[in-house]
C-alpha cells in the first residue's frame, strides 16, 4: 500500500508545463508543519499533479495558500554534481483539495491571512535536509516565510 495525505502551504507558485503530447504537468512545493517537533520545524515536500488536476492547480493555487493532497510517494534517482546518487522523494497527486482560495484570502484582510501563519520562521529549528530524503534550497526555505 502506497498512500499519503498531507495538508500544507505552498512555498511558491505552481509551475505548469505541457508534454509533447499535450499532457499537463504541475509541480507544487509544500511546507508542512511537524506537530511532534520540539522546535516547530516543518518539512518541504514536492508534489506533481497531472492532467486536469494539474491544470486546476496551476490556475487556482498560489504561494501561501493552504491545500491538501492525497496521492502516492515516488522516489526518483539521479546522480548529483558530486557524482553521488540522490534519491529525492515526491508525491504524485491523485486528489488536490483547495482549502483556501485567492479571492477569499484577499477579502479576509491581512490580519486573518497572517494569523493562519507561515509554516515556520527563521528563528525556528532546521527543516529536513537532502540527506534525510527531502531536497530543498535556502531560497525555497526563505520563500516559505510568508
Amino acid at each position: 500500500m502506497n498512500n499519503v495525505n498531507i495538508i500544507g502551504r505552498l512555498v511558491k507558485d505552481p509551475e505548469v508545463r505541457k508534454t509533447d503530447e499535450g499532457k499537463t504537468i504541475c509541480d507544487l512545493r509544500f511546507a508542512i508543519d511537524d506537530p511532534f517537533s520540539k522546535n516547530d520545524r516543518c518539512d518541504f515536500i514536492n508534489v506533481t499533479a497531472f492532467g486536469n488536476q494539474g491544470e486546476l492547480c496551476g490556475r487556482y493555487l498560489r504561494k501561501g495558500l493552504l491545500a491538501g493532497v492525497s496521492g502516492r510517494i515516488r522516489a526518483d534517482v539521479y546522480k548529483g554534481s558530486d557524482g553521488v546518487n540522490k534519491y529525492p522523494i515526491k508525491i504524485i497527486a491523485e486528489n488536490v483539495q483547495f482549502l483556501q482560495w485567492p479571492d477569499r484570502v484577499e477579502s479576509e484582510g491581512p490580519a486573518k491571512a497572517e494569523s493562519e501563519g507561515p509554516a515556520r520562521t527563521e528563528s525556528e529549528g532546521p527543516a529536513r535536509t537532502e540527506s534525510e530524503g527531502f531536497a530543498y534550497t535556502e531560497k525555497e526555505e526563505e520563500a516559505a516565510i510568508i
